[in-house]
Order: structure tokens, then sequence, then C-alpha cells
């Protein structure tokens, strides 16, 4: 039988349908029941409140007066008559449950809660964490149930583990923080897991001597400042996308006494050891002045283990610790060091010129890398004109398919247009214009239809900014007022919306490559594919040149480069002329006019093998072409590649004797860049790090990035 609830208002809405103001009609006998439920009505319909003592109670048999009472129109309802002699409608005029409730849907759920809240897990070497969840339901009645049968269960980040039932298993290779969620019906009830990951590994390089057994248990000594190592590189802050395998870490190891290290990665999420010996790569030499130095590059394992629990979270603490094998000695602690770990991994193709063991243009592909180094793909070989010896100068378009390359660099500016998609190595690509000087510095539209590109050099007879067709590199004319015979243009970079050109207006003319007092300025696109007359972004400045323009890939802002001439020595030093100079750094600055340049302070900065040494030659910037996911507490975030002369950790550069302006040879080097705090006039770098996939015996330089890489090799 169904208990049914009778409220006030429902007997009043009903003795109203009933017609009861008319009252007296006949009785059929059942008065006492109705009476006993308060329904009763006293001859002219109006309430018998002393008959009426349980009027809106939950009654035992209540269900029976709702599905079988017609109404009486004289007495009020009845219990088991038809239609009232009254007027009054039984259960084909009024609803079956009208002011009723149901005792099956009576309670309605109304909320639910999930228990544990806020879980912490370990997962520790192979044994998963296992946590099992109560969902409890809370009904409209106030009573509470549980529930847990009857929900459905998932996690945000999958990668964490996985539900069977109510019960959380954890992986044992990623940690991390997520959110458990339940669901029953159309509610759902969230509540935060943390899973930590715990894993020690006995670093297996064979250069090393085997490891003490459970080499963890050689720690317990008090801590010694005698002992203390010193982890040199990367530097504290680094910002790292999850994919840069080959992230080497340096360190000084302290006295010989030191035989047995522990380098740790820690944070709430992660507590990864890996106890190894001090080595050295095969044929290395250390810098001068170093006896002994170590350098350790995480396995695969054991990165994957620290950047997939970190990416876009918090950052890591590295440190070493530093002991014997007697497992009785006392341990040295090395100062931490901060590592982050972007959200996104690093994409695109990157090209680059190498003078090594021969002269070209490089690639790596970081959206598929197949290899652990760069491959060649461009030499002098490859171009069928005569006496080519340089291919360094080149632009790759955004989509990866065409490469503009200038010929032997200065005063030469022959034009080869490469189809990256069909290019082979055995390739032989013509000089276009049949060889005509066009061009040294190129920049791609953003389809790749056109290409813009800038020569004042010897033979020059056009000083503007040139524009180019980029199917056939055939010159489609100049955007007036960018350059003069004194003061030509030079770098252009072509935003990535299309609308803007960078550049740099040299003060000083000597050639393209080398010039002095430049300034950063820039031209717009107008309606019908005209260009605006140049804005000076950046004013030239007396001692200093600016140039080397480079368009962030949101097309907001700009990096350059600026170097100060040697005191006392004039503006036309070669210390000062966009060729390898030594005090180059990077900058930043709006693009409008009379921006406020600001430094990219932590990207310019030495690492500590560099000691008081801030010459770097931080030179020639370049975009990644994608906006990314920074670290927590960061939303935006950008990859600038440029090359320095710097102290790669404890590898120097290579002694340059070839050249006369600079006896230091670069390497490419990256940093992210948050471009939310120029807006705030901050610096908005991170530290710099090298890139480990370059040949590292060569020379590497005039970083350019695609999309994707256009070949089809």
């Amino acid at each position: 039988m169904t208990k049914r609830i009778w409220t006030l208002s429902t007997i009043l809405a009903l003795a109203t349908l009933t017609g009861c103001p008319r009252g007296n009609g006949p009785d059929d006998g059942h008065d006492e029941g109705v009476t006993r439920d308060g329904g009763g009505t006293d001859g002219g319909g109006e309430p018998d409140a002393s008959t009426a003592p349980d009027a809106g109670v939950t009654e035992p048999d209540a269900g029976d007066v709702a599905h079988d009472g017609g109404a009486d129109g004289g007495e009020g309802t009845g219990v088991d008559g038809g239609p009232g002699d009254g007027g009054g409608l039984g259960d084909a005029g009024t609803p079956d449950d009208a002011g009723t409730t149901d005792a099956g849907s009576i309670a309605t759920l109304r909320s639910l809660t999930l228990a544990p809240d806020d879980v912490q897990l370990v997962a520790s070497g192979n044994t998963s964490a296992t946590q099992a969840f109560t969902v409890t339901g809370t009904y409209s009645d106030e009573h509470t149930e549980d529930v847990t049968d009857q929900a459905a269960f998932s996690l945000d980040d999958t990668r964490l583990g996985a539900f069977l039932g109510a019960t959380f298993s954890s992986n044992t290779t990623v940690g991390g923080h997520s959110t458990v969620r339940a669901r029953v019906g159309t509610l759902s009830v969230s509540a935060p897991l943390t899973v930590k990951l715990e894993q020690k590994i006995a670093d297996s390089n064979s250069g090393s001597s085997p490891l003490p057994s459970q080499p963890e248990t050689r720690f317990n000594g008090a801590v010694d400042t005698e002992r203390k190592p010193r982890i040199v590189y990367p530097n504290t802050g680094v910002m790292v996308p999850p994919n840069l395998e080959q992230l080497e870490i340096h360190f000084l190891p302290g006295p010989a006494t030191n035989t047995l290290f522990e380098l740790s990665f820690k944070n709430a999420f992660t507590d990864v050891r890996v106890y190894l010996r001090c080595y050295l790569p095969g044929g290395f030499s250390l810098p001068s002045g170093v006896s002994r130095g170590c350098i350790y590059t995480p396995s695969q394992q054991v990165w994957s283990f620290v950047a997939e629990s970190n990416r876009g979270g918090q950052p890591v603490q590295l440190a070493l610790r530093a002991t014997d094998d007697s497992g009785t000695s006392t341990v040295g602690v090395s100062d931490p060091i901060a590592l982050h770990i972007s959200g996104s991994r690093l994409e695109g193709a990157l090209y680059y010129f190498s003078l090594g063991s021969g002269i070209g243009i490089q690639r790596y592909d970081f959206s598929a890398p197949s290899a652990p180094t760069s491959t060649t793909v461009m030499t002098p070989n490859n171009i069928s004109g005569t006496s080519v010896s340089c291919v360094g100068c080149h632009a790759v378009s955004r989509d990866g398919k065409k490469m503009a390359i200038s010929a032997n660099g200065q005063n030469d500016g022959r034009l080869a247009l490469v189809d990256l998609s069909t290019f082979t190595p055995s390739t032989r690509v013509p000089l276009a214009q049949g060889g005509t000087k066009m061009s040294i510095f190129e920049s791609w539209n953003p389809t790749g239809s056109r290409f813009v590109g800038a020569y004042g050099d010897s033979g020059a007879t056009r000083f503007n900014l040139l524009l180019f067709n980029g199917d056939t590199g055939a010159f489609e004319g100049e955007i007036t007022n960018t350059g003069t015979l004194a003061n030509p243009a030079s770098h252009p970079d072509w935003s990535a919306d299309g609308k803007v050109i960078a550049f740099t207006s040299i003060g000083l003319k000597g050639t393209l490559q080398r010039s002095y007092k430049g300034s950063i300025q820039m031209v717009q696109e107008q309606p019908g594919g005209t260009w605006s007359a140049p804005v000076t972004v950046v004013p030239p400045l007396s001692g200093k040149h600016r140039y080397a323009p480079a368009i962030a890939p949101d097309s907001s802002f700009l990096a350059y480069d600026e170097s100060t001439c040697p005191d006392g020595a004039g503006e036309l030093h070669m210390d000062c002329n966009s060729e390898a100079d030594p005090s180059a750094k990077l900058w930043a600055a709006k693009l409008q006019a009379s921006a406020a340049p600001v430094e990219l302070t932590r990207a310019n900065a030495p690492g500590l093998m560099d000691g008081a040494m801030t010459s770097l030659t931080n030179g020639y910037p370049k975009w990644n072409p994608f906006v990314t996911r920074g670290p927590e507490g960061n939303g935006r975030l950008m990859w600038v590649t440029f090359a320095s002369t710097r102290m790669y950790g404890l590898r120097a550069p290579k002694n340059n004797t070839a050249s006369a302006e600079n006896p230091r040879s670069a390497l490419l080097w990256m940093a992210a860049v948050d471009p939310d705090k120029l807006d705030l006039g901050l610096d908005p770098s991170f530290p710099a790090f090298a890139l480990p996939m370059q040949n590292l015996a060569s020379t590497n330089h005039l970083p350019q990035w695609a999309r994707s890489t256009g070949s089809g090799n």
C-alpha cells in the first residue's frame, strides 16, 4: 500500500473542486473514515476542526483514500464512492499524486559525499598504491545511505592510475596531482588525490665501476661540509620541455674520498633517487683549472619518472649527496637547484648553421625525433652554382616546405630556393635569378608564398627591404623608405600573423653582416598590400648596436640583440658590429613605437663555470613557432633559441682560431619566456640551457624554426 501525505492546502483545494460550499449531498455511509483523516466537512461544507486532528499527516491507509475515493458533495471526500452528488471529482479528474508523495520516491537524492577526502598516496618501486572510496548520498528527508555500488568513478589524469569499481590503483611510473570524481545519476562529487612517486635507481652506466649492494644505506652519516659536492649545470630555476631527452647534469664531486653519489629529484609528487659514480663521457677533457668533474645524463626511464610526474607542475629540487662506499662515513650535501618542466612538449623542426667537420645546415625534429643528434640537410655541394663554399644564411618557411639560402655570406648575396619536400642528399639546387646578387638575410610570410630579404653590400642597387616570390625566387618589389645607401635595411623578420616586418636600420654602414649603431624598426601591412612608413621600435643609442629582431609567435613583441662598444674604442669596433660580438645580450620590446626595452637578464646570465665572465656572445635570437603552456602559476610560455659562447657546464667552448673577432666558438642555447611578464615590465625569461642534440664539437649558430619538417627523407 502506498503512503501519501495530505496537506491542509491540498484538502482545501479539493474542497473547492468538489463544490463543497453547495453542501448537503447524500452520504455514502463512510463518513467515519473520512472524519478520522480530517477530510470531512460539516453540512454546509465548513471544516470540522474537532474531527480533523491529523490533517497533513501521513497515515497508514491514506493511499486507499487517494485511489478509491470519489468526492462526496455533502460530506467532503468519500472513501469508496464514485463522483459525489456535490459535483466532486474522483480519480478521473484528480492526478493520482496530486498533493501527495509516493513512499518509493518520497525522499529524492539531493547530494553526495566522497570519502576519504584529499587522499595522499605513495607508489614505491614496483608497488602500486591503492585506495577504496565510499560515496554517501543525502536525501531530501535528510536521511543518508551508502550509494557506493551505484557510483561511477573516474580520475581526471588517467596517467596516475585507474579505478576498478570503487578502488583506485596507482601506476608506478608517474606521480602527480589530480581529481577523483564519482557520479550517481545526474549528481557528482569530487575530491583531490595526490600520488607521490618514490623510486630508487642504481645507475647502469657502463663507464663506471659497479655500485655497492644497497647503495641507499651508505648515506646515513653526519653532514660534513668538507665533502660538499657542487652542481654546476644547469642553472637553478631553468625551465625545460618534458621531451628534452639527454639533459646533462654536471657536478664537481668534492674530495677524492667521495666515491658514491646520490642525485635526488624531489617535490610533493616525486622522490626519485639515482645512485651513481663520478664519470665523464669518452674522450672528454676537463676545462682548465678543474681536476675532477662528473657528467650524468638521466636514462630515459629516470627522465620519464621526473618529467611526466612534474610537467606543468611544481619545480623539482635537485640535490646531490656524496660519501664513500663504507656506509660509516660522513656525507657531503650540495646546494639544491630548482628545475621547472613545462606543461607542453617542444614541437617543431630546428634548422641551424654548423661549422664542424663540414660546413652546412643541420636539422633536428622535436616533433618526432628519430635520432639523438641532428642530421645534415644542406651543404655547399648541394648548390649547382660556382664558387659556393658557404650556405649558412638560411630562412625556412613556417610549414617547413621551403628554404631560402644565401651563398657565401657578405658581399655575395646570391640566392638558392630549396623545396624541402622533395630534397634529397644528392639534390643540386640552381641559383635563383641567374645568380644575381640580391639578398643575404631573409624571412618568410605566414603562407610561404613570399619572403622578404635585404642586400646592401658589393654591387647592391637597392637598399630597401626586398620582396621575392616564394615559388620561383623572382624579385617582386621593394618596401619604400626602409633603407638608403648610407642606412640600409638588414635582418628582416616577418611576423606570424603577416601584418608586420621588423628589421635592423643600420646607423653606420659596413656590410649587412658587419654593421654598426643599428636601431629596430618595423613596417605594418596596409590595405591593398602596401606597407606603412617605418616606425622606430627601439632607437639607436651611442656606443650600442641594436640588431637582429625576432618577432614572437603571438606577434605582440620581439627579441633583439644589443652589443656594447668597448670604452674609448669608438662605434666602428669589431666588438659591436653584430658579428660574434662578445658583449651581445638579448633584449625584448613590445611591437609598438618607442617601446620600453627589457633585458632578458636570466637568459643572458652566465653559469657557475663562467665565473665572473658576462660577455657570452648571446646572438641572433629566433623563436620556436608555438605558444605553449608553462608550469604551475604560469600561463603562456614561449621558447627563444640563440647562439652563445658561454660554458656548457664542464664543457668549454671550442677555440675558434679562424676568427679574429671572437676566439670562442658558439653552441645553441634555449630559454623559456613568459610573455605576460613583459607586459609588467619584468624580465620574462628563465635561465638558458644548451640544446643537447647538436654536434658539440662544432660551432653552431643562426637557428631557424619551422612548425614541422618538410623533408621527404
